[in-house]
């Protein structure tokens, strides 16, 4: 409706500018046609309403009519032509022009939520796990070395720690917190995290830590004590760390993995050929297809 009414007041502002303007043998305008015309206004007021410019002149429009070979002369006959049609409304060709925006934002959407999908697809199938372990329990204070961890890393990405952990009623430490960070060739620190634990329940931890191309070795302190620690009894299950490579490499190990090429390399690709004659076979008679 909003765009509907915006798309009136302007086609009347243009009806009243071509009315004072000189005209040589103007034409009527065909519906279909009009409907493009009104679709191109409708995208012109967005933007310049979008981008604030201020506009007082009917000239803006100009360059729209040009494209179709028509003039703004035209639409006024064209809008006088209307009252003579009995099977025919200005509010048709209008109606026409709101239908094709909202098809081609459907559109849009749809292929949003593709492209969504896609990038989902391919963060899955690029995703390696580089660290697991089932269960470690610290019942001593000798145990804490156990609750350490320094896992070599050598790719920029997303690394994601997941585990449950559990600290039971005999553990009287005051504190128990977990900290994460990554270190660099030179030993210093980046995308430090830390999260202290709630107690009597068996809960889980999940942190996704981003690094860039100097992080060298991510480290886990999976359990920090107080300054004065007493006996502890804590238990970390289930621990993974999954590694998630960036975007553009996750969405070319996709495209190599169903199709034999790289997509993205400086906007090309990387020819690589199918493993064996029956692969490429296969490929060209059922090419793979993403739903």
């Amino acid at each position: 409706m909003k765009k509907m009414k915006r798309l009136i007041r302007t086609i009347l502002l243009l009806t009243v500018f071509a009315t004072f303007a000189a005209c040589n043998k103007p034409r009527v305008i065909p519906d279909q046609r009009l409907a493009d015309i009104f679709y191109d206004i409708y995208l012109t007021n967005a933007y310049v309403d979008r981008h604030d410019i201020n506009l007082d002149s009917m000239m803006l429009y100009e360059p729209i009519f040009e494209k179709y070979g028509y003039t703004i002369e035209d639409l006024h006959i064209t809008i006088n032509s209307f009252s003579k049609r009995k099977s025919a409304r200005l509010s048709d060709a209008v109606e026409l022009a709101i239908q094709r925006l909202e098809q081609e934002s459907d559109l849009l959407n749809a292929q949003v939520a593709d492209l969504d999908t896609i990038n989902a697809i391919a963060r899955r199938a690029s995703m390696q796990q580089i660290y697991f372990d089932s269960l470690i329990h610290m019942r001593s204070l000798a145990d804490t070395s156990k609750m350490k961890l320094r896992i070599p890393i050598s790719h920029a990405g997303e690394y994601q720690v997941e585990y449950y952990f559990y600290i039971y009623p005999e553990d009287k430490n005051s504190s128990h917190r977990t900290v994460g960070y990554f270190l660099d060739s030179t030993k210093r620190r980046s995308r430090y995290h830390t999260m202290r634990y709630r107690r009597l329940m068996r809960d889980k931890y999940i942190h996704t830590f981003k690094a860039d191309t100097t992080a060298r070795e991510l480290v886990l302190e999976l359990c920090n004590l107080n300054d004065k620690p007493s006996r502890p009894n804590f238990k970390i299950d289930s621990l993974t760390v999954k590694y998630y490579p960036p975007r553009e490499v996750a969405l070319d190990t996709l495209t190599i993995r169903n199709f034999g090429f790289r997509l993205l390399v400086e906007g090309f690709y990387t020819p690589e050929p199918p493993a064996t004659a029956a692969d490429s076979t296969l490929y060209f008679a059922n090419p793979p297809r993403i739903e």
